[in-house]
């Protein structure tokens, strides 16, 4: 019995402990946005089994916190259909941010990749419609350090674009004015 109230003496300001810590910063209504994207060609080449991208995105990542965020590692990657195009053409910077702070990264995709036969056929069908959807998915790993407490997080994110098909050399854009991205 007296083991029983010694961890129920515990427990509960540690219990109170915790909630106050993850409700002072809150780890899980972290989300990067999507400000704009131009896509200056997405097309299928001369033998319509590889698809030709060049696309370039602005994405906006904001601490809301009363406490710095430490961007570890951050990577990117677009799809086309749940066909997975390719990373960005550049490794996207580890960083710190400040609190109640905005950073803006400017990942760019570019490339040749090959496609099968059903993805040729879709791309078809939505250039004729008049809207392309591309995904792309941010992977972030976060540190929060609050008082003397390291916490490390993972996170991914779909951000979802939608876009005329580019034509006559006319890069298509994407006006997302801080669209969230979702978890995934």
């Amino acid at each position: 019995m007296e083991t029983d109230l010694w961890s129920y003496r515990m427990w509960t300001p540690l219990n109170a402990v915790f909630i106050i810590y993850w409700l002072s910063y809150r780890p899980d209504r972290f989300q990067p946005a999507t400000d704009s994207a131009v896509l200056a060609s997405f097309d299928l080449t001369n033998d319509s089994a590889l698809i030709r991208y060049d696309l370039a995105v602005d994405l906006s990542f904001r601490n809301s916190h009363r406490y710095a965020i430490s961007y570890l590692d951050v990577a990117a990657s677009v799809f086309y259909n749940d066909t997975r195009l390719g990373p960005t053409d550049e490794a996207m910077p580890s960083f710190v941010q400040g609190r109640k702070n905005t950073t803006v990264l400017h990942p760019a995709f570019r490339g040749v990749v090959p496609v099968d036969t059903g993805v040729a056929v879709r791309l078809n069908r939505e250039s004729a419609a008049g809207t392309l959807y591309l995904r792309v998915t941010v992977s972030l790993t976060l540190m929060y350090k609050v008082f003397f407490l390291d916490d490390i997080f993972f996170y991914k994110y779909d951000c979802w674009l939608w876009f005329p098909p580019p034509r006559n050399n006319t890069p298509a854009l994407f006006s997302g004015d801080g669209t969230k991205c979702r978890r995934a």
